[in-house]
């Protein structure tokens, strides 16, 4: 049983295949809510390959390998009540002021051996720091996603439909989005993650 302080590892798999992996630090574990840190200078992994699609972000050919990349800036504190198709982010810069709120499409965890799985549903939402505005980010990478039949005009709706519930529940600071995550701070005592072995392994 993780406790607050292990490590644990966050997937995107999908096809059976682990898409990115990053090694995070378990806040909270409950049926009500999953909180997950990410710390400045985290290393993780991402396929790599052709990319392509708008902004040139999308994989189009995978090579079958993997590249290191380090965590920027920022810290992070990822929100997941489970069933639902997206977490709740924040971010703080190294001053300890937050940068933002961010609503993240993901399909709904599930738990791994190491961790949790899931895989990114393309679309987010960038909510000011104060929670007065909120503007969509990578409509059109969901647009091409469709374009390409990755994902269906009908997952498309739904996508849309519940991080359109997410943004006005979070704007709306309701539960579990209060502003006692505002003044949220890791332990002093916890150090960086490192990706535990078999992160590679999809039926983990």
């Amino acid at each position: 049983m993780s406790r607050p302080g292990d490590t644990v590892c966050w997937r995107s798999v999908k096809d059976g295949i682990v898409r990115t992996a990053r090694p995070m630090t378990l806040v909270r574990d409950d049926p009500e809510l999953i909180a997950l840190f990410l710390p400045i200078g985290t290393v993780y992994v991402r396929r790599t390959g052709t990319r392509g699609g708008p902004n040139g972000r999308m994989l189009i050919e995978w090579d079958g390998g993997y590249a290191e990349r380090t965590w920027g800036d920022r810290r992070v504190l990822v929100l997941h009540q489970p069933g639902r198709g997206y977490t709740v982010q924040l971010f703080w810069e190294g001053d300890d002021r937050l940068a933002m709120w961010y609503v993240n499409a993901e399909a709904p965890w599930s738990r791994s051996s190491i961790g949790f799985d899931t895989y990114e549903r393309v679309l987010d939402a960038v909510i000011a720091p104060d929670r007065t505005a909120f503007e969509w980010k990578d409509e059109d990478e969901l647009a091409w996603k469709v374009a390409q039949g990755e994902i269906s005009s009908t997952e498309a709706e739904q996508i849309n439909a519940e991080m359109a519930e997410a943004v006005r529940s979070v704007l709306a600071r309701e539960p579990p989005w209060t502003a006692s995550w505002e003044g949220w701070r890791p332990d002093a005592r916890w150090t960086v993650p490192t990706l535990p072995t078999g992160w590679m392994d999809a039926e983990r």
